[in-house]
């Protein structure tokens, strides 16, 4: 992906080194993606995160530029709904970074970068009031709910509110 850079972050693409910092952030369960799934207990799990987020390419890491640590995640993955002409942005932020518009400096860049590769963007989440809240913020419509569903094989089938912000 294309770097990019705001007053206070780096978003760029994953590499090996980013392993230690992307635990802290998955271990934590008020962060664990996607949401209400277990934390990451164990640095092979984190690699086996890492080594798709590398692979993808479609994943930014969003590095503190005064630390050169890596503080969250944000991803533009296949739409919930397999449209081609959509993107599903997916996002998080470890915890001590809350509320302290981090988030909304990152997504404002790469929201506006999106439109080099798509005209449509999606998101969909797990009774999250604060990611609901960010959507709306940037103009993202609840538009449909995505019935039954199931990231993982012990997870009860749920539904999720299906959101598109046209670009």
């Amino acid at each position: 992906m294309k770097l990019l850079e705001t007053n206070r972050l780096i978003l760029r693409d994953w590499n090996e080194q980013d392993l230690n910092d992307l635990f802290i952030i998955l271990s934590n369960p008020n962060v664990a993606l996607p949401a209400d799934s277990s934390p990451i207990t164990t640095l092979c799990e984190c690699k086996n995160i890492l080594d798709y987020l590398i692979d993808m390419k479609n994943n930014y890491a969003i590095e503190l530029k005064s630390t050169g640590h890596i503080i969250g995640t944000i991803g533009l993955n296949e739409d919930a709904k397999r449209n081609a002409d959509t993107r599903n942005l997916g996002f998080s932020l470890a915890e001590e970074f809350w509320n302290q518009g981090i988030m909304t400096e990152a997504l404002t860049a790469v929201i506006a970068n999106a439109k080099s590769i798509t005209n449509k963007l999606s998101a969909i989440h797990k009774q999250n009031p604060k990611t609901e809240h960010i959507l709306k913020k940037f103009g993202f419509q609840q538009i449909d709910v995505i019935h039954n569903i199931q990231r993982r094989a012990n997870e009860v089938p749920h539904d999720e509110p299906y959101y598109i912000l046209i670009l």
